[in-house]
């Protein structure tokens, strides 16, 4: 089951934030336009983009370290191994940015 960022879940149990980095609406509209060395993405990505960008801060950062969570990497990590494999080999992620994704996923 893939994870969904919008879908709402009621949880006690507070996410920690703090080794997130800040997401700044600028970031997110260079990654919709494709710029200064990122990919271009598809139409389904450039939706859940322009969702997020219309979140505020705090809520932006929660999704993220939902997202980045050692629990979230941990079910997944063969499967987003794989993925930034694929990433990397059809050059949509040159190998910097396949080192940086796999640092922050906690990945070595």
């Amino acid at each position: 089951m893939m994870w969904n960022p919008f879908k709402k879940k009621k949880s006690s149990v507070p996410i920690d934030t703090s080794h997130v980095p800040e997401v700044t609406d600028e970031m997110i509209d260079q990654m919709m336009r494709g710029s200064e060395g990122m990919p271009k993405v598809g139409m389904m990505q450039k939706i859940a983009l322009k969702r997020l960008k219309k979140m505020d801060a705090k809520k932006r950062k929660e999704v993220f370290a939902q997202a980045l969570s050692p629990k979230n990497i941990g079910e997944n990590k063969e499967k987003m191994l794989e993925e930034l494999e694929q990433m990397r080999a059809s050059g949509q992620m040159n190998r910097k940015q396949y080192r940086i994704a796999k640092k922050r996923m906690g990945i070595k």
